[in-house]
């Protein structure tokens, strides 16, 4: 019978699953921080936004509606179109911390990003016996909410030191394309992320809805093709 992995086991296997993720969590939480910042927002509102959102591509891109002026509900309706495939996380992950008690499960929850779903998912397929997931998904996640805090601030700092003629503006588009790059690996991505670029530039909505249209009709491209190429 297979020994089950001490809670201190998995605690440490996630803590050195973490380890290579730190390089590119850092300068992101960074950017963040730093976009933040020269946004116009205080430095108590750049953090409270990383404490609550927790989301990289989602604090980007409502930081770029707010230096742009856009209406706080807008704000909210695009941050929560980004952050819709946590659901599909959350759904993947239920049946293995399910039985948890409904803290645990919440603090899952708030902890959960691409990193920490993907790697647990990869911890998943390699013990049989996951009594003790949690543990490594804990060591996981906490380690990465906290070094993305760490480098939020750093970032807010870095972008308040940084005279208000040396427009930052930039990071926040480049940020994205290096996003976007690696997921652009087949036609269906590459046509959904054409499709809603072109959108975003055509669409001219009030209330600066243009990009949430943009959003969802590239969204229905990519799974129109994605459709389309599995029939042929």
């Amino acid at each position: 019978m297979p020994q089950v992995p001490s809670t201190r086991v998995e605690f440490i296997a996630g803590l050195r699953a973490f380890a290579p993720l730190s390089m590119s969590i850092l300068p992101f939480g960074m950017v963040c921080g730093a976009a933040a910042s020269t946004a116009g927002m205080t430095s108590a509102q750049a953090l409270a936004m990383s404490w609550v959102i927790f989301a990289g591509s989602a604090q980007i891109a409502a930081t770029q509606l707010y230096a742009g002026g856009a209406p706080l509900l807008v704000i909210l309706a695009t941050a929560t179109i980004i952050n819709l495939r946590f659901l599909m996380y959350g759904a993947s992950l239920a049946p293995h911390f399910g039985t948890l008690d409904r803290r645990r499960q919440a603090l899952i929850a708030y902890l959960l990003t691409d990193q920490a779903y993907a790697l647990t998912v990869v911890r998943c397929a390699q013990t049989t016996d996951r009594r003790n997931l949690h543990w490594f998904y804990f060591g996981l996640a906490g380690a990465t909410w906290l070094c993305w805090q760490i480098a939020t601030i750093v970032g807010v700092l870095l972008g308040s030191l940084v005279p208000a003629n040396w427009s930052l503006d930039f990071i926040v588009p480049l940020t994205f394309i290096a996003m976007l790059v690696p997921l652009l690996a087949d036609r269906a991505m590459a046509l959904a992320a054409v499709v809603g670029g072109t959108a975003s530039v055509l669409l001219v909505l009030p209330l600066r809805l243009n990009l949430i249209a943009a959003a969802l009709i590239g969204v229905g491209a990519g799974l129109a093709a994605d459709r389309l190429g599995k029939r042929a």
